[in-house]
């Protein structure tokens, strides 16, 4: 059974809480992980990796409006299988 963590981050912008974050993951060694209230309005690799440290993980999110929101959903490709759909 994969082991899905949904965590509110109240931000991910500062380096070293991202740091924190992914030493977080390691340690829990989560399969599936849903990060609330990234705010931040995109997101690329460099903070993908920074937050998961394999380079088998699948992700997608949904940018902040404004200060407030932003989802980031991470998975380990090689534990757990899915389709990411786009909204319409």
């Amino acid at each position: 059974m994969p082991k899905i963590l949904l965590w509110n981050v109240r931000g991910i912008n500062d380096v070293n809480k991202r740091l924190r974050i992914r030493s977080l993951l390691r340690i829990w060694k989560v399969d599936i992980v849903c990060l609330q209230e990234t705010k931040l309005r995109s997101i690329d690799r460099n903070i993908i990796r920074s937050l998961w440290g394999c380079p088998f993980v699948g992700w997608c999110y949904l940018a902040s409006s404004g200060a407030s929101g932003g989802v980031l959903v991470l998975w380990d490709k090689l534990s757990f299988r899915g389709r990411v759909y786009e909204r319409c």
